[in-house]
């Protein structure tokens, strides 16, 4: 149940297996069926995932905390005990494990608290939707994401849409750049915003996977292993919402989640529920191919490292 370093780290066998057979495994976030998507699409869309990655030859290992325990990989067994529970879910960043394993807590992982625990468990790629950032008005909040934090720390490539549509995207970007974070389109020159494929933030482009994987091997040497990388790719442009069509919509449920009072990390789960609503489920639709998007890209290019 504890691994070498003292932590509650369980294993699926699946995953156990894969890594100790050097195969590829994918890592993937658990926020997505707790707090992302309600039931029973949540668990509909974590088994595409997990079917994305599978056809590509790799072991997609879900990440989640329950009853105290960071469990690398969802079994039968377990999942069963996760859709018939009524132990509520807590939003976990890396900063919340420490009090959630002491008290035996629950709960779904962010990027960062899913990058911690892939690099404990020796996994480097990481598949998720969008990373949180920098929000809109920092200046007078200062609400930036840990996401940032653990990708300047965690040597775990992270492959996503670009960040949230509802950040502050520009202070985002250069919040990685004083990191020393690489971010990398890949096939794109610009920046994706989750919904919308392009922007006008450019970023280093790549097109060829094993380039992609020598600059990851030639990354870890000159950081020491002492950070991530970002690897941006756009939603497919068939599935895309165009800023000018979704910038009005975020706008709106920025303004609402103020007028109520909604902050800190209950934020953007009330703005991506607001957003659903407020599109008619078109932004949700967006999100769930934008996740399979990046399923696939990482575990290709997991199999290329």
């Amino acid at each position: 149940m504890y691994n070498s370093e003292g932590l509650p780290i369980k294993l699926s066998e699946e995953v156990h297996c894969a890594l100790s057979e050097k195969r590829q495994v994918v890592a993937l976030e658990s926020t997505v069926i707790t707090h992302g998507l309600p039931k029973p699409l949540n668990w509909e869309v974590l088994a595409r995932l997990q079917q994305v990655i599978s056809e590509e030859d790799c072991t997609a290992a879900t990440i989640i905390v329950h009853r105290g325990v960071a469990h690398i990989g969802i079994d039968d067994s377990l999942k069963e005990e996760l859709q018939n529970t009524d132990i509520p879910f807590n939003k976990l960043s890396l900063r919340d494990l420490p009090l959630a394993f002491a008290r035996k807590d629950s709960g779904g992982t962010t990027v960062s608290a899913t990058m911690g625990l892939a690099h404990r468990a020796g996994i480097e790629v990481f598949a998720t939707g969008g990373i949180g950032g920098v929000h809109r008005f920092w200046q007078d909040s200062w609400d930036v994401s840990m996401d940032l934090i653990a990708l300047s720390r965690m040597p775990v490539i992270v492959v996503s849409a670009g960040c949230k549509a509802i950040l502050d995207v520009e202070a985002t970007l250069e919040m990685l750049e004083s990191f020393g974070v690489p971010v990398v389109g890949w096939q794109t020159d610009t920046f994706p915003l989750f919904y919308t494929p392009e922007s006008n933030y450019h970023i280093s482009r790549c097109d060829d996977l094993d380039l992609l994987a020598q600059s990851w091997k030639a990354h870890k040497i000159l950081r020491d292993n002492g950070s991530g990388m970002l690897v941006a790719n756009p939603i497919p442009k068939e599935y895309g919402i165009h800023s000018s069509q979704i910038e009005p919509f975020i706008n709106q449920a920025i303004a609402e989640a103020k007028h109520v009072g909604i902050k800190g990390k209950e934020l953007t789960p009330f703005l991506l529920d607001l957003l659903a609503q407020i599109t008619k489920g078109e932004s949700v639709k967006a999100n769930i191919a934008l996740l399979e998007h990046n399923a696939r890209l990482a575990s290709v290019l997991a199999k290329a490292l």
